[in-house]
């Protein structure tokens, strides 16, 4: 299982294994999301990668 949250556009976008599953407008509810998955799946690999916005210049 491989989630990725992705901050785009002042949202954080949330995917596992490539399709996104969520989106929230915190920061924390992604990852509180994650977390929870992570926790009732019963996998005992995962990885989860965090990806930021570049700033506007």
């Amino acid at each position: 299982m491989r989630y990725e949250i992705i901050e785009r556009a002042g949202q954080w976008i949330v995917e596992c294994d490539g399709l996104e599953i969520a989106r929230h407008v915190q920061q924390d509810a992604a990852l509180e999301l994650v977390s929870k998955r992570l926790r009732t799946s019963g996998q005992e690999r995962a990885s989860l990668a965090v990806r930021f916005e570049k700033p506007a210049v």
